[in-house]
C-alpha cells in the first residue's frame, strides 16, 4: 500500500519561511543608513566666510586701520599754528579798528574781519582739538606790535596802518597758506576747513585792495 506524500505539512513550512524572510528584508529597508560624507562644494557667492582664522588659514581678518583718520603731518601742525595765530591777530585788529576807524568803509571792513576770523578761529580750534594738534598761545610778536601801534594812532593814520598791516599783504600770505593746505593737507577736516575758508579770505583781499587804492587816491580818510 502506497503512503501519500505529506503535501499539507510542506506548504505551511514554506509559507512560514517566506513570511520570516519578508520580515527580515523589511527590517533591513527601515534600518537608517549612515549619511554619506559631504562632497567639497564651492561656497556660494555672498555667503559668510569661514570663521576659523587659525594658522594656515587663507582667510584674513579685517584690517584694523580701515576707516581710521589719518594722523596729522608736520605740515598740518604748521598750518594750524600759522592759521590760528594769524586769525587771532586779524580778529583783534578788526575789533580794535571797528571802534576807531575814521573812514566808514574801513570801519565796516574791520567789523567783517572780526566776525569772519573769530568764526574761523572757533572752527579751527575745534578741529585741532579733535585731532590732538597743539594750538599756539596768542599771536606772532610782529602782529602784537602792529596792534599796539594802531592803539597809538588816530584818524587816517590809523586807517592806513590797519590796511597796511592787516589788509592786502597779510591776506595774500594767508590765502597762499590756506590754498596749500586745501591741496596737500593730511587731515581731511583741515583740508575742508582750508578750502571752505579761502573764499572769505579772497573777499577780504578784494576789499582791502579797494580801500587801499581809494585812500591812496583821496590822500587819506575824509
Amino acid at each position: 500500500m502506497n503512503t501519500p506524500a505529506p503535501t499539507m505539512n510542506v506548504r505551511p513550512t514554506t509559507l512560514i519561511a517566506a513570511i520570516a524572510l519578508a520580515g527580515v528584508l523589511t527590517a533591513c529597508e527601515r534600518t537608517p543608513q549612515p549619511p554619506a560624507a559631504p562632497a567639497d562644494t564651492p561656497r556660494a557667492e555672498g555667503s559668510a566666510p569661514p570663521t576659523g582664522l587659525g594658522p594656515g588659514s587663507d582667510a584674513s581678518p579685517p584690517s584694523s586701520s580701515a576707516g581710521q583718520t589719518a594722523a596729522p603731518s608736520p605740515e598740518d601742525n604748521s598750518f594750524v599754528t600759522a592759521a590760528a595765530a594769524g586769525g587771532r591777530a586779524e580778529a583783534e585788529a578788526g575789533r580794535l579798528m571797528a571802534g576807531r576807524a575814521a573812514d566808514p568803509q574801513v570801519r565796516a571792513f574791520a567789523e567783517q574781519l572780526d566776525k569772519d576770523h573769530t568764526a574761523a578761529n572757533t572752527e579751527l580750534e575745534r578741529i585741532a582739538g579733535a585731532h590732538g594738534i597743539p594750538l599756539p598761545q596768542g599771536m606772532a610778536p610782529a602782529s602784537r606790535e602792529h596792534i599796539e601801534e594802531l592803539k597809538t594812532l588816530t584818524g587816517g593814520e590809523a586807517d592806513a596802518a590797519f590796511l597796511r598791516h592787516f589788509g592786502t599783504t597779510a591776506h595774500e600770505d594767508t590765502i597762499a597758506l590756506f590754498e596749500r593746505q586745501a591741496k596737500s593737507g593730511q587731515v581731511a577736516e583741515l583740508r575742508s576747513f582750508a578750502a571752505d575758508t579761502a573764499p572769505k579770505l579772497r573777499e577780504h583781499l578784494r576789499l582791502a585792495r579797494q580801500l587801499e587804492e581809494r585812500l591812496a587816491t583821496d590822500g587819506g580818510s575824509r
